[in-house]
């Protein structure tokens, strides 16, 4: 008997596999999912339930690679090139917002919403629609939304963070190979941003603090319209940290034998709320930008006033707040060695007997020991840091 195909095994694979999720949904009483306007964001299943995880996993692998198979190496290497330009089109003009969830628009509309004119309108959505899935047209020329659209509308965070990645992230990632050309090797912060995105945006980086972050005092229109859409220092902490802000942390390190602890670059200070709501023992520090932990002082709970504070503090020039514990969130991958390394060191001065710190991070683990979904995740994060910050997943 001739032996079993790979097309074949994962098709029946996905068959398989498929099956136990099915059966999954409907003892839940779960909708199939699809991807009209009301359908799940995500599919619900428990933590305990690390069987009916894993099916959905292999299906999502088996089905990438049978995709492949089908389409072989010479389909394969043609060059995606106009893949996301409707995308950005319709974030651009807010054609997802021109109508409700629930309604139908045409192209005139939302060429009268956006001021595009109607063969420009047409031509954007459809693209969107047969190769993102963004809205529907069921019905020739009356557009509804589908389920990514109608997440864009309900959800401003998720939609300016694909505002931030089509918008700064993607030039970077063209001009990755640029930079490395121009600094082989480089280990500096602002030498990849400033060739992939100055030569775009015509801006010029500061290599002070944030590098990435910190615009020239003639940019601070610039500045305004990105912390309008997140901002790109919180998407990467957005897009790179997808694990609940504390995670792990309250229930797993002694803070009730502490007394003080310092979040370095905490942003609006989730985990230092977290461990004062939690622990009244503690005494919580939250150092970031300036405009950063303004932000957060103004969102603070009243009744935290007194055992939370935010302080204004570039992470490297010395701490000044001594403490029991320094935490270290999402902080060292966008980083370089040798700028870890003086991070720390500027710790020193302040270090007590007993002081401990926490180091916060993802760990890219050998590839080999992942599933293939979990590998191009994890090393499309390592070169995601790379081409923006001349840094590393560790």
């Amino acid at each position: 008997m001739a032996s079993m195909t790979r097309i074949i095994e994962l098709s029946q694979l996905i068959a398989t596999e498929t099956a136990k999720v099915d059966s999954f949904l409907g003892s839940r009483n779960l909708p199939t999912p699809s991807l009209d306007e009301d359908a799940l964001q995500t599919i619900p299943i428990p933590d305990e339930l690390t069987d009916i995880k894993a099916a959905r996993l292999a299906v999502i692998e088996a089905c990438s690679e049978l995709k492949d198979l089908m389409t072989g190496p010479k389909e394969l290497l043609r060059f995606k090139w106009t893949d996301y330009a409707s995308v950005k089109a319709v974030l651009r003009f807010k054609l997802d917002k021109s109508f409700g969830v629930g309604q139908s628009t045409s192209f005139e509309a939302m060429s009268e919403f956006s001021g595009l004119n109607v063969m420009n309108v047409r031509r954007i959505v459809r693209h969107a629609v047969i190769n993102h899935h963004f809205f529907k047209e069921d019905t020739p020329g009356v557009i509804t939304h589908s389920a990514l659209t109608a997440a864009l509308v309900g959800s401003e965070s998720m939609r300016n963070s694909l505002i931030v990645e089509l918008d700064e992230f993607w030039p970077a990632a063209v001009k990755m190979a640029d930079a490395m050309e121009k600094g082989p090797n480089s280990e500096e912060n602002n030498e990849t941003v400033v060739t992939c995105w100055a030569t775009i945006l015509s801006i010029e980086l500061l290599t002070s603090m944030s590098g990435l972050f910190s615009r020239q005092q003639q940019q601070q229109e610039h500045v305004r319209h990105l912390r309008g859409r997140a901002g790109p220092r919180r998407a990467v902490r957005a897009l790179l940290s997808k694990d609940k802000t504390a995670d792990g942390l309250l229930d797993n390190y002694p803070w009730a034998d502490m007394t003080t602890m310092v979040d370095v670059g905490g942003s609006h200070g989730s985990v230092a709320i977290s461990i004062a709501e939690r622990f009244p023992n503690m005494r919580c520090y939250v150092q970031d930008l300036r405009d950063t932990v303004a932000e957060g002082a103004a969102r603070l709970p009243a009744g935290l006033q007194d055992r939370v504070t935010f302080q204004e503090h570039d992470f490297f020039t010395e701490q000044t707040i001594t403490a029991d514990v320094y935490y270290f969130k999402s902080i060292f991958h966008n980083w370089a060695d040798k700028y870890c390394i003086k991070i720390l060191q500027k710790l020193v001065p302040a270090l007590k007997k007993g002081a401990r710190i926490i180091i916060h991070e993802r760990i890219l683990p050998g590839l080999e020991s992942l599933t293939t979904a979990d590998a191009r995740r994890a090393i499309n994060l390592d070169v995601g840091m790379l081409q923006l910050l001349n840094a590393q997943q560790r």
